[in-house]
């Protein structure tokens, strides 16, 4: 297949599988600012290195005075305060790139939890450096703290992948299969955000939620994982390539037919993510029908007469 002017692999909209490049070419404009709007919350630790600067000036303060016990509580606050900083930079960083799809798990470490305790302490060291009483300092440090949380946010906390265990089937594999599954799912929606239609925004989110639905029917049911293999190793990843691709190459110039080969595009993703979900509900409805009709038959032999 030829490639377009503008890069995107779109000449068979009636079937998306088709699109899949496998080495998409970057743009550095469109890749920033997708990349740009996930980093955001990550900058925010920067404040946590700028506003105990006070600290400094009263620790060298008191180290000139020979005061070595304010000396020490002002640097304890100052070293508090930047480890705090450190933490929550961590942290955001670990849930962009997730958010980003770059790593599949969030860490097990709650960095922002964490930093707030650590600014806690830290500013209750810099109440008691100030000749506060425990009592006060304690106060600061219950103010310290809320005022992390309200600045950064909690930890951010995937919803848990959970697979109903079923007798010859390999949960470990299935998990795996549905961990990348999300991973590209997101990696998708991240991509929507920085394109400039929002119909084609909204229709990618679309998309992503019937992708979820499907992936909720593998987590309940995960024999589903054999009967949606198609969807989890070539329409899905064939859909974030797709994405990825035309979100890279939005904005450097708009072509109407490209834009039209992709809404059609989206309109196929979509029925073939329904039709997809579709069968998998389906397929459990009928499997509940033959277990209540077997059920009913034993009632029937075994039971009294």
């Amino acid at each position: 297949m030829k490639r377009q002017q503008t890069g995107l692999s779109l000449g068979h909209p009636s079937g998306f599988a088709a699109a899949r490049d496998p080495k998409p070419r970057a743009n550095p404009l469109s890749g920033a600012l997708r990349r740009g709007r996930a980093w955001a919350p990550a900058t925010k630790a920067i404040a946590l290195f700028v506003l105990p600067s006070p600290l400094v000036l009263a620790a060298l303060a008191a180290l000139i005075g020979g005061d070595v016990w304010r000396f020490g509580l002002s640097g304890g606050a100052l070293a508090s305060v930047w480890t705090a900083g450190a933490l929550a930079w961590r942290g955001a960083v670990a849930e962009a790139r997730y958010l980003l799809g770059e790593q599949p798990d969030l860490p097990r470490i709650p960095f922002k939890l964490l930093s707030a305790a650590t600014t806690a302490g830290g500013a209750t060291l810099a109440a008691l450096a100030g000749d506060h009483t425990a009592a006060a300092a304690i106060v600061f440090g219950g103010l310290g703290a809320a005022g992390h949380v309200a600045f950064f946010g909690r930890d951010l906390r995937p919803p848990r992948i959970r697979i109903t265990t079923v007798d010859g089937v390999d949960a470990g594999g299935v998990r795996r299969q549905l961990e990348q599954a999300y991973g590209r799912l997101r990696r998708i929606e991240s991509a929507a955000l920085s394109l400039a239609v929002p119909e084609f925004r909204e229709r990618l989110s679309r998309v992503a939620r019937i992708g979820r639905d499907v992936l909720a029917e593998i987590e309940h049911d995960p024999r589903d994982a054999a009967r949606a293999r198609r969807f989890l190793n070539l329409y899905l990843e064939s859909a974030e390539h797709v994405t990825l691709e035309y979100a890279r190459t939005d904005g450097r110039q708009r072509e109407p037919r490209v834009d039209e080969r992709f809404r059609a595009l989206l309109g196929e993703m979509e029925r073939t993510f329904a039709e997809q979900h579709r069968r998998l509900a389906d397929h459990d409805l009928l499997a509940l029908d033959v277990d209540m009709e077997v059920l009913r038959a034993r009632l029937k032999q075994d039971g009294p007469t």
